[in-house]
């Protein structure tokens, strides 16, 4: 850690001091240089600076909501970077802890949780997004063109029924020189209503346990107003470790389903559309320039 930082001047330093200290701090991912240790007490955390506002307001609701999220100390944010420093919370995510977990544990923390994504869903929008500019931030939604600010029903009805069909980048071409049939119907393959507010990364890398046995959640970069099944997709959104045995995978299940409850049909479509646009991220081009459709992007 950064020898010279003192905590009780934290309020004292200039931004540009306050990042001096914050990139001299080692991270807390050895590969990707995001998060880092500025001293016990106090993480501090990079972020672009459309996106950082965002972060601040969905963790600001969360605790405001009763529920467990980090407290942020102080914000800098210019036109080319944005830092947030955060308490550190003493504890262990999942991630590292969950193979020692029992099955009463498990049971009360998916509890815990439980009651947390309750307190979320019974907040809704008429429009998804985030919290302060509407951005629809989700891995669910990251194709090359994305969704605008505060879509609706229909935005997503579009994005879904495009990917939902989408076999080639070929057909696609040929599809949208076709005119659209007078009786054409907008079918989409998954439940959109409602919106509700949604972390959207509750996998076990953003959720810690204290030693005391309370439940955190972290990491509220992508939160906003979102379909329910994109809460339960989201928290199978991460590489199931290799040690996990059987009964692990099975704890896990039990956890998610306790929580978020059983949304299997949609989210295995959320994961088969994103591999097609993973794949194909300007699929929808062709479409959006001969017939138009939502996008974020400038279409050329």
């Amino acid at each position: 850690m950064a020898s010279d930082f003192s905590e009780e001047l934290l309020n004292e330093y200039t931004d540009s001091e306050l990042i001096q200290h914050i990139r001299a701090s080692p991270s807390v991912d050895p590969v990707v240089w995001r998060t880092c240790n500025l001293s016990p007490h106090l993480i501090a955390k990079h972020y672009q600076p459309s996106e950082v506002d965002d972060a601040l307001l969905a963790a600001k609701v969360a605790s405001q909501l009763g529920i467990r999220s980090t407290s942020v100390r102080r914000v800098i944010k210019n036109e080319a970077t944005a830092f947030t420093v955060m308490d550190r919370i003493e504890g262990t995510t999942l991630d590292v802890v969950w193979k020692k977990l029992g099955w009463f544990m498990t049971l009360k923390l998916g509890l815990q949780l439980r009651r947390f994504v309750k307190i979320l869903r019974s907040v809704t929008s008429p429009t998804a997004g985030s919290l302060a500019t509407g951005a629809c931030r989700s891995f669910w939604l990251e194709d090359r063109f994305e969704l605008p600010a505060h879509s609706g029903r229909a935005e997503f009805a579009h994005f879904f029924r495009f990917w939902g069909n989408f076999t080639s980048g070929k057909r696609a071409f040929q599809e949208a020189k076709l005119p659209r049939a007078p009786d054409f119907k907008d079918v989409t393959p998954l439940t959109i209503d409602p919106f509700v507010l949604t972390h959207g990364d509750l996998a076990p890398r953003n959720l810690l346990v204290s030693p005391s046995g309370q439940l955190w959640l972290l990491d509220w970069d992508i939160a906003g107003f979102y379909p329910v099944t994109f809460e339960y997709a989201g928290m199978y959104n991460f590489n199931i470790p290799r040690d996990w045995g059987l009964m692990d995978r099975l704890r896990w299940h039990l956890f998610v389903w306790m929580a978020v409850g059983y949304h299997e049909a949609d989210a295995r479509m959320l994961r088969i559309m994103r591999s097609k646009f993973t794949r194909f991220a300007v699929g929808r081009r062709f479409e959006l320039l001969e017939k138009g459709g939502p996008s974020r992007r400038v279409v050329k």
